[in-house]
């Protein structure tokens, strides 16, 4: 064995096919509008394991191709993450290298399956390919404190809801089965293109795959019915990172929050006000001063509003545990007796260190140590249910399924986007909603500090957004619709499926090799 094998470097066919899909992959997301490349991204990559397993080729050059695939694909769409550490640390450089690591191990493993999947069946792409990659994308969702699910291919045609209402059937693993399956049929092209007659007909299973999601899609958009349920309103202070982390009086940002809070109601008649994450962004036993300004903000016009604050345990008790939450004011201003949402989903080292006790990072303020929500209890109001997702919560789809079980009216995602500046981020963080949307079929408002902020309707359409770093207030009428969705009532159970079969993919294929060398001792 040489030691380019033993190594992480692949070969030169290897390379470039990593390559390939990798810089297809970096145009397939948000901020980008393109259609094609998702559609295309998973092509080079495919074709080579393909190749790989049905030339006898080593499983280890599959997973080097795909650890390339990955570091350099993912590389390409989350170099935010170097931008927004940069806030906090002058290693964010090494965060964002590290972040990587731990992701692309994942896609190695994903072409490895794929390569067992090949050389144990035989099958075409257009069947393995889907299968495989729709389960790494649930291992990505469910991998504990490092969980990351923000890429799924299905994210890449969010802003062509035509194409993403099949996710009110199985979810956004259904639309990224559907894409990775059109991929498969185009890759299998590629591998028969000597045979045009069934280069074609791969070809052929392609189109048909898309005109069927479309034409189901078209059939949702043009028979559910909407009818207004409230009217909302959003504040958007635009309150850069930089400041609110170096700010020696964080009351004149509550102060802003409130004066904006009272045009937009003079000129509106809101049933609920929102503001985005962390805008009470220290404790309130600290700033009891902050209550009266909550009650200020809606003395002309009473009006619910639902606050993101830093909530904590009692501060004379041990262990003392904080937490990224958001609260229910009445219409006077006077905080709800109904319980606090505290949030699930911590964001990795910002929030929360994985694998580690938070009392470790108790002395360092607002990093590192937050605890997390276990309650999912959704707001009440006079007009119906509220179910809040804080920040990147919006990325996982089993939270916002939990609020749909229960009846919720609406999802509000409040956030606080500063730290990622003119980044891809805030495009791609928003392009989640509108899955969310569809899945469940609710609606969704969201209010972020530095935007975008802006309503989502139940088809999973972009009803209204607002541009980045503009300080804006907005009300806006909300729409819902009666219909129940198939992925609410049942589950992520397209992924689950796909996991079984990937594993056993994996286990034939070991089973197989187990059986090879018995045969040859004995």
């Amino acid at each position: 064995m040489t030691m380019r094998a033993r190594g992480m470097i692949p070969s030169r066919g290897g390379a470039w096919s990593a390559l390939a899909s990798a810089a297809i992959f970096a145009v397939a997301f948000p901020p980008f509008k393109l259609l094609l490349p998702a559609f295309l991204c998973l092509i080079p990559i495919a074709v080579f394991v393909a190749r790989l397993a049905d030339d006898d080729g080593g499983a280890a050059e599959a997973a080097r191709v795909g650890f390339w695939f990955g570091f350099l694909g993912y590389g390409a769409n989350l170099y935010w993450i170097a931008v927004a550490l940069l806030l906090y640390t002058k290693l964010a450089l090494l965060g964002y290298v590290a972040s990587l690591i731990w992701l692309a191990p994942v896609v190695a493993l994903t072409m490895l399956a794929l390569y067992f999947a090949r050389k144990v069946s035989g099958w075409p792409l257009a069947i393995l390919l889907p299968i495989v990659w729709t389960a790494s994308e649930l291992v990505f969702n469910y991998l504990n404190d490092l969980s990351f699910p923000w890429l799924p291919l299905g994210l890449a045609v969010a802003h062509v809801p035509l194409l993403a209402q099949v996710a009110d059937i199985s979810g956004v693993r259904g639309v990224s089965f559907c894409i990775a399956t059109v991929n498969g049929f185009l890759a299998d092209a590629w591998l028969i293109r000597s045979d045009r007659r069934a280069m074609t007909a791969r070809i052929a299973g392609a189109l048909i795959i898309v005109a069927a999601v479309g034409a189901y899609g078209e059939w949702r958009i043009t028979t559910i019915q909407l009818r207004p349920l409230a009217r909302i309103a959003i504040i958007q202070p635009d309150i850069p990172e930089e400041v609110k982390l170096t700010t020696e009086d964080p009351s004149a940002h509550v102060g802003k929050l409130v004066a904006m809070t009272r045009t937009e109601l003079s000129r509106s008649s809101p049933d609920l006000v929102v503001w985005p994450e962390a805008a009470l962004d220290r404790f309130l036993w600290q700033y009891p001063a902050w209550l009266d300004s909550l009650r200020s903000a809606v003395a002309a016009r009473p009006t619910p509003m639902i606050v993101g604050f830093m909530d904590s345990s009692d501060p004379r008790r041990t262990p003392f545990m904080y937490y990224n939450a958001a609260l229910l004011t009445d219409p006077r201003g006077y905080v709800s007796p109904q319980p606090p949402y505290r949030k699930h989903y911590l964001v990795p080292i910002v929030e929360r260190v994985p694998f580690v006790n938070p009392e470790w990072f108790r002395g360092v303020d607002y990093f590192g140590g937050f605890s997390r929500g276990t309650s999912e209890e959704p707001f009440h109001l006079d007009f119906g249910t509220v179910g809040v997702l804080i920040c990147y919560e919006s990325i996982f789809p089993q939270l916002s399924r939990d609020y749909a079980e229960q009846g919720t009216s609406v999802l509000l995602n409040i956030t606080n986007d500063a730290w990622f500046q003119r980044s891809s981020a805030p495009y791609q963080h928003f392009a989640h909603l509108s899955l969310r949307a569809i899945e469940n079929r609710v609606p969704i408002v969201r209010a972020a500090n530095t935007g975008i902020s802006g309503w989502i309707d139940p088809l999973g359409r972009v009803r209204a957004q607002t541009p980045i770093f503009v300080p804006r207030t907005e009300t806006y009428t909300i729409e819902v619709t009666a219909t129940r969705t198939l992925y609410t009532r049942v589950g992520d159970w397209l992924g689950t499926l796909c996991l079984i079969a990937t594993l056993g993919f994996m286990t034939a294929s070991w089973l197989s090799a187990r059986r090879r060398r018995r045969l040859e001792t004995s």
